[in-house]
Formats: structure tokens, C-alpha cells, sequence
């Protein structure tokens, strides 16, 4: 599978996701749905799937952004930091009431990616 059709793979998943939890009422749904999903997931695919929330933290909708913001800090995915750094760029622009605080978790996130990893030198 290429990584066009990992992509369409992953927003039908988070599309369908989102919608039951819509329906259910459980905002937390579509995000555990996708933790799982990534779980899942063997090392070919988390490499693609990194490379798509990477992406998705660039998203101009902010609950694709926060999803992959969430899925980004719970598993520590270092290759997004170039994008979570486009991201503070741009949120540092925005006007809007959310970006302050939106702006506080991405350089959180990028703080805990930069960290050195217990043992490492």
C-alpha cells in the first residue's frame, strides 16, 4: 500500500470514528479509536502513519489537529516535529481565542519530543 492510500485509509477511519462519536455523544471516542488504531499498526505501517498526523497537525480543522496533536505526544512521535514547528508559526499568527492555549500544547509537545531518551547519552 502506498502512502495515498494509507492516507485515504486513515481519514475513513477517523471519519467514521468521529461521526459514531457524534452520534454517541463521547468526545473522546474518535481519539481512542484512533489510539487503538495506531496500536495496531506494524512498523511500515507507523511510519506512514506518522508521516499522516504529521500532516493532520497542520490541518486548518482544528478537531483533525487536535486529534493528531493527542495521538503525536502519547506516542512520541519525533518525526513530526518539523511540523508541530510550522505549526507554532502559524498559530502565533492566528487572532483566534484558541490559539494561545493551542499554541502552549504544541511547544509542550515539542518539548517532550526534544527530550533525551532515558539511556541515551
Amino acid at each position: 500500500m502506498n502512502l495515498d492510500e494509507f492516507r485515504h485509509q486513515m481519514e475513513s477511519y477517523r471519519r467514521g470514528a468521529d461521526e459514531e462519536a457524534n452520534a454517541l455523544k463521547d468526545s473522546y471516542l474518535a481519539l481512542d479509536r484512533l489510539q487503538s488504531l495506531y496500536r495496531r499498526f506494524d512498523a511500515e505501517e507507523r511510519v506512514m502513519a506518522d508521516q499522516v498526523l504529521a500532516d493532520w497537525a497542520l490541518s486548518e480543522d482544528e478537531n483533525v489537529r487536535f486529534d493528531a496533536l493527542a495521538l503525536i505526544d502519547d506516542f512520541k512521535i519525533k518525526t513530526a516535529a518539523p511540523a508541530l514547528q510550522n505549526l507554532l508559526t502559524r498559530l502565533a499568527s492566528l487572532g483566534t481565542p484558541g490559539a494561545p492555549f493551542e499554541l502552549q500544547k504544541v511547544n509542550r509537545i515539542l518539548g517532550d519530543l526534544s527530550e533525551k531518551d532515558p539511556g541515551s547519552n
